[in-house]
């Protein structure tokens, strides 16, 4: 076979073979990719006729990888290198390094004539000079090489610092263009919002309301904007208060969202109930909100404030006297007052009496006993800034301790409200002997 096809032969079954095991090895041995990658680029450079580069990179390849399952291709590709670089040595020694490690290769077919001759005279005991010559074109190829990539690389960074000072200058543009047209939003966003303009108008002062009532706060809306706005209607309060919002064409209607043209105008009411719970004089404020349907930071407000009205009753109670014998009959005076701006109705006091007193009788209104020692006084009504007054009369039991404190306990249930209040009497004291 002439040398130029054997050669050529032999490039080509060594770039197929390495493409082919880079294929198959690449998914399942990738612990092998480094050694591949390095002969990838030996092979590179030795087609580009750097040989001293090829040289270089199936060194680092044999150090870094002696098992390499690439080492017969790499010790061809470095015999071949030296043989084209002018360093026959190397050239012979590696083709014959082949030959020991490869014998049956059929890359073995493969080796140049020049290579073959330079293994037998090197067998022989010939010295093998180097070929000046070769070896001067080689490190002209180095050197050229060399040259190209510092060039390529100092082009490669103008090129990245050109591409970053033209990022940059792209990115404080558009940084620039989105700060302007932030700007403009907000400031027409601040303008419309300042254009809105909202007239809400309620009764002033303190309104009393009857716990348990209903009660009613009229109220005008005014759009003073140039232009139709909508509204959201709210009012934030407690949920027992059941607040609502209607207009007076439709009170039975929820009002929860209103539009209103320029100038235009709505009157409507608050409709909430007091709660029971509430004590007399408890003072409550009802925000009347409406929020802007297009802007919900757009809020206007008016507050509506309201005085729970509701009876305030005590019951007071005290021994005739303090000290008390054993078997000594004693009496109680109870009065039931309303202190409160509503009548209270419905009122029942439960007198609750202590195991150490026994009742006798008890007056004032009309009353029941209960079989666990309580005197039960019922009141249809008692109105504002007026008092009832009740006597217990009780005897001291005789098996008594001496110093016992007897106190009454009143409990006053309201019907109207739903609520329950304690109160305890003063204290009379058994005589010691």
């Amino acid at each position: 076979m002439p040398y130029r096809w054997r050669t050529r032969f032999a490039l080509l079954f060594l770039a197929g073979f390495m493409v082919s095991f880079s294929l198959m090895t690449m998914p399942s041995l990738a612990a092998e990719l480094d050694d591949s990658g390095l002969f990838v680029e030996a092979f590179n450079a030795y087609q580009k006729k750097d040989y001293l580069l090829t040289i270089e990179k199936i060194d680092q390849l044999s150090q870094i990888f002696p098992d390499s399952p690439l080492r017969d291709i790499s010790l061809l590709l470095l015999a071949r290198a030296g043989l084209y670089s002018g360093d026959n040595e190397l050239a012979a020694k590696t083709a014959r390094q082949f030959n020991d490690e490869f014998g049956d290769s059929p890359l073995k077919a493969t080796l140049e004539d020049e290579l073959l001759s330079l293994v037998t005279r090197r067998g022989k005991g010939e010295k093998l000079l180097p070929d000046t010559q070769l070896r001067a074109a080689a490190l002209k190829v180095r050197k050229d090489q060399l040259a190209m990539e510092q060039a390529a690389i100092l082009r490669a960074e103008q090129e990245r610092l050109a591409k970053e000072q033209a990022e940059r200058e792209r990115i404080a543009q558009e940084k620039a263009e989105k700060e302007r047209q932030e700007r403009e939003r907000i400031a027409a966003e601040k303008r419309a919002k300042e254009s809105i303009k909202l007239a809400i108008v309620m009764p002033a002062g303190n309104h009393l309301i009857d716990v348990g009532k209903k009660g009613q706060m009229p109220f005008e809306l005014v759009n003073n904007s140039a232009k139709s706005e909508e509204f959201l209607l709210t009012v934030p309060a407690p949920l027992e208060y059941a607040a609502v919002l209607a207009t007076d064409d439709k009170p039975g209607d929820k009002l929860e969202r209103v539009a209103l043209a320029a100038g235009e105008r709505i009157k409507g009411v608050l409709a909430f109930q007091m709660p029971l719970d509430r004590v007399d004089g408890y003072k409550a404020t009802l925000q009347l909100k409406a929020i802007s349907a297009t802007y919900n930071d757009v809020v206007f407000s008016k507050d509506a404030h309201v005085t729970a009205s509701a009876p305030l009753v005590r019951a007071v109670a005290k021994p005739e006297h303090i000290d008390v014998a054993r078997g000594e009959p004693l009496t109680y005076h109870i009065a039931l007052l309303n202190a409160g701006s509503l009548t209270a109705r419905d009122l029942t006091m439960r007198v609750v009496i202590p195991p150490q007193l026994k009742l006798n009788e008890a007056s004032g209104t009309d009353y029941r006993r209960e079989a666990a020692g309580a005197v039960i006084f019922s009141v249809a009504a008692l109105e504002t800034g007026s008092m009832m007054e009740f006597n217990v009369n009780v005897n001291v039991k005789d098996n008594v301790m001496a110093k016992q404190e007897l106190r009454l306990q009143m409990d006053v249930i309201d019907g109207q409200l739903q609520r329950k209040d304690t109160f305890t009497s003063k204290a009379a004291v058994v005589k010691g002997k």
